[in-house]
């Protein structure tokens, strides 16, 4: 699966989580220790607009397109992430995307890389989310898979600080070991 296609996947598994989360807990406790459920919402859209934003602001990656508001969602959060899936799929697609470098907040980014940690990022606290939420959603080996292969590379425990616990080596499937990797463990 290209890297588009795996953004669309994981925005699109993320955003069920989040369709999922009950308004009268967003007080949850999350497997992100400083942060309850609503934070961590807030935070996951936050930094998939950050990334997204990054990318559709590439010259090519300006055309409007048309997002259908009923399938928005209830909650701000579902609107927001459909609005950024969107703009998302847009800015992924535009001609010569896949060639170019962005610079970002935590420095420059190929779009290889780039698309690999926004994936990152949104699946493994759409896993987050899951779990506050009492849904404990595995995340599908098609996604697991990759980015576990992804965040091996960048990820070692010289440089994981506040961001990565420690790699717990467990799990029997794809999504355990990502997870376990990442220093996180079911609720």
């Amino acid at each position: 699966m290209n890297p588009t296609e795996l953004l669309d996947l994981g925005i699109t598994w993320t955003a069920a989580r989040i369709a999922a989360v009950p308004w009268d807990g967003l007080d949850a406790p999350t497997p992100c220790a400083s942060w309850n459920l609503r934070q961590l919402l807030d935070h996951t859209i936050g930094s998939l607009t950050m990334l997204t934003t990054a990318v559709a602001s590439a010259p090519t990656a300006r055309e409007p397109e048309s997002i259908d508001v009923a399938a928005l969602g209830s909650t701000s959060w579902d609107r927001a992430i459909a609005e950024l899936a969107a703009q998302s799929r847009r800015a992924w697609r535009a001609p010569g995307v896949m060639d170019r470098t962005f610079e970002l907040p935590l420095g420059t980014m190929t779009a290889q890389a780039l698309a690999s940690a926004t994936l990152l990022e949104v699946v493994v606290h759409g896993w987050d989310i899951s779990q506050a939420t009492g849904e404990a959603a595995d995340i599908p080996d098609a996604l697991a898979r990759p980015i576990l292969d992804f965040a091996r590379q960048p990820i070692v425990d010289a440089n994981r600080g506040d961001h990565f616990g420690a790699d717990l080596a467990i799990g029997d499937t794809p999504s355990e070991q990502l997870v376990g990797f990442l220093g996180r463990k079911p609720l």
